[in-house]
């Protein structure tokens, strides 16, 4: 059961201020390839589009339609991931992934706020909303064609 002291620490200031960041969208047009994921659980939509060159991002535009964690994981993603290669990013996804599921991470620094998240650990249901903008860095990585590709994929859990 979580108290009103989970919450607090959960939505902390911190995290309200990135979630603003993205609160307006900021379309990139054209992008090399937009992903949309929704998050099965809550609701969440994230929609990320990328320039890409080779295995590295080097543009991103963004519309959310999620809750104040999920805009906050794609706020820290898109102040991020400008410049770094999609595998980098998967791979600070799957230390995320690690964190919320319990396991005690530090990140790199230019990843450290996601250290915020060690605290969305006893809301199991937030998780996915959270992981949406790493699930579709992952996704675009994956692509084989990125001129012009769209891509909407099934909800996640």
């Amino acid at each position: 059961m979580t108290t009103n002291p989970d919450l607090a620490a959960l939505y902390q200031r911190g995290l309200r201020d990135l979630a603003a960041k993205v609160r307006s969208d900021k379309r990139l047009v054209p992008a090399d390839i937009s992903v949309t994921r929704t998050s099965r659980t809550c609701g969440s939509i994230v929609t990320l589009d990328i320039r890409r060159e080779a295995d590295k991002i080097t543009a991103l535009g963004w519309r959310t339609r999620a809750c104040t964690l999920g805009m906050a994981a794609t706020a820290i993603v898109v102040q991020q991931a400008t410049g770094r290669e999609f595998s980098g990013i998967v791979e600070i996804g799957h230390l995320l992934r690690r964190l919320l599921s319990g396991e005690d991470i530090i990140f790199p620094e230019p990843w450290r706020e996601l250290e915020m998240f060690a605290a969305a650990r006893g809301f199991p249901t937030r998780h996915s909303s959270i992981l949406l903008p790493f699930e579709i860095i992952s996704e675009a990585g994956n692509e084989t064609s990125v001129q012009g590709t769209s891509s909407s994929r099934a909800p996640i859990a």
